[in-house]
């Protein structure tokens, strides 16, 4: 039996920064949405998104694609956040509630 310790020294860091910033959905598909935001994030920055929709609160795990500046908005910034799929999506996800919503209304089309 092999057996290894690994410690972290003092040159090793492990972070984790949550904030709490506003933001409003624009556009989604099943792989992403676009967020306005009032606040920039860096690309790469992997989170958790929550919105309250018709009373339910929707979570789902996201990384950002890209963020930019809104010109001519002051600190509004437009985000494009890819869905992870780390688990199947549940009646309380983003990712469940706006297939649903897209496929109600293509329902209503036909």
């Amino acid at each position: 039996m092999i057996e290894t310790q690994e410690q972290i020294g003092a040159s090793d860091r492990l972070t984790v920064v949550a904030r709490d910033f506003h933001a409003r959905i624009l556009n989604y598909s099943p792989s992403g949405c676009l967020l306005e935001t009032n606040s920039p994030l860096e690309v790469g920055t992997i989170g958790t998104v929550r919105f309250v929709i018709d009373g339910r609160e929707l979570e789902d795990h996201v990384q950002v694609v890209r963020c930019q500046a809104i010109e001519g908005a002051g600190s509004l910034f437009q985000v494009g956040a890819r869905f992870l799929w780390t688990v199947a999506p549940t009646r309380d996800s983003l990712r469940f509630m706006l297939a649903q919503t897209a496929s109600e209304r293509v329902a209503s089309l036909v």
